[in-house]
């Protein structure tokens, strides 16, 4: 074979090596072991800082929508093992344990919204008082703040109106006229008012 064919397949070979790098489809050298040791350590040290006595190493690191997707092993003094992961941003300035999946998010928001929308046009009320724990808490069963539009406040001065509807104990289910004392599931208003979530 003659030399400048050879000097070609070589030339050829590199370039696919390249190509194949540029791409990250070259599983020996990857962009992200090459450009991410960095962010691998940064976030070695930032749990160690935080955790004392924590021993922390990158077990995997991987690109995701433009961030690397870290997976660490952090080890206690006692010997336990715990993994974890967390998103960095490729600069390693941003770091986040916990990420949305917006479309995933916006449909159960929707959800969560067309449920209570379809209590409320069915004059569904829940009687409670603004800073009790038990009231919270089924507001939060039924999304959080959006549900609040189903709220009956029987604080202070609106204590009256909730005794004058015999509500004895709060948070209290409303529906047609009757009282449904405690914190209720989902099931529950499906099952009371037939609105699905």
């Amino acid at each position: 074979m003659s030399t400048k064919r050879m000097i070609g397949i070589l030339g050829i070979f590199l370039v696919g090596i390249v190509l194949g790098i540029i791409f990250d489809t070259f599983s020996p050298i990857s962009l992200t072991s090459l450009f991410a040791p960095d962010v691998s350590s940064q976030v070695e040290k930032l749990y160690e800082l935080i955790n004392p006595g924590i021993d922390v190493s990158v077990v995997k690191l991987d690109q995701v929508s433009g961030m690397y997707k870290v997976l660490f092993k952090a080890v206690d003094v006692a010997g336990g093992v715990t993994y974890r992961e967390a998103y960095i941003t490729q600069d390693g300035k941003l770091m986040s344990e916990n990420m949305i999946l917006v479309e995933q998010s916006i449909a159960q928001l929707n959800r969560i919204r067309n449920f209570v929308d379809c209590l409320a046009a069915k004059d569904v009320r829940i009687a409670g008082i603004s800073n009790q724990t038990a009231t919270l808490i089924q507001f939060n069963l039924l999304g959080g703040s959006y549900a609040t539009k189903l709220y009956l406040s029987c604080d202070g001065e609106l204590a009256q109106q909730c005794v004058a509807a015999n509500i004895t104990q709060v948070p209290a289910v409303i529906y047609q006229g009757k009282g449904y004392p405690g914190v209720q599931s989902i099931q529950f208003f499906e099952n009371l008012t037939a609105c699905k979530f």
